[in-house]
């Protein structure tokens, strides 16, 4: 399947086009189908790598990978890999509330982030309170991002984030 997009320059683009990247990667993970996505037209630096953490590969011209991905993996969970850091709260935040907004457990595998720093961890502690009744799994991250989570003061009850190992 591909699916071309002609961006236009105004802000709130960004938040659409997660929200829609995310639907196409269930669809794909769902059918076994293929998507490309062609992105053409006014397309700031900050845009490109919100919708670049949510594909798991990528070609053309850009400053380099995203600093965290998120996708698809198979009906098991969403794979996260790489930092959540303040460069990418924002879009973590937006990734993780479209999820919760359609499952009310989410499964990520963690197995390859590296760490999140304070702000993501704030968005991640943000995101899990947004519904009531949802649920965030962290499944397999390290021993850093476990004690940071502990000592940074999220491992509370009214924040439903439960990290396994």
């Amino acid at each position: 399947m591909l699916r071309h997009v002609t961006l236009g320059c105004r802000p709130e683009r960004a938040t659409e086009l997660l929200r829609s990247e995310l639907d196409l990667e269930e669809f794909a993970a769902d059918t076994g189908a293929m998507v490309v996505c062609a992105y053409s037209g006014d397309l700031d630096l900050t845009t490109l790598r919100q919708i670049q953490c949510v594909h798991p590969h990528r070609l053309g011209s850009s400053p380099g990978p995203p600093a965290f991905q998120v996708y698809r993996t198979g009906k098991e969970g969403w794979t996260v890999s790489g930092t959540i850091d303040s460069e990418g709260a924002d879009a973590f935040a937006t990734v993780l509330c479209t999820l919760l907004t359609r499952t009310a457990t989410i499964r990520l595998l963690c197995h390859t982030v590296e760490f999140f720093d304070a702000a993501g961890m704030s968005a991640l502690a943000d995101a899990a309170r947004h519904l009531p009744d949802r649920k965030v799994i962290l499944e397999g991250t390290n021993e850093t991002v476990r004690l940071a989570w502990e000592l940074s003061g999220f491992a509370v009850p009214d924040i439903p984030v439960v990290i396994a190992s």
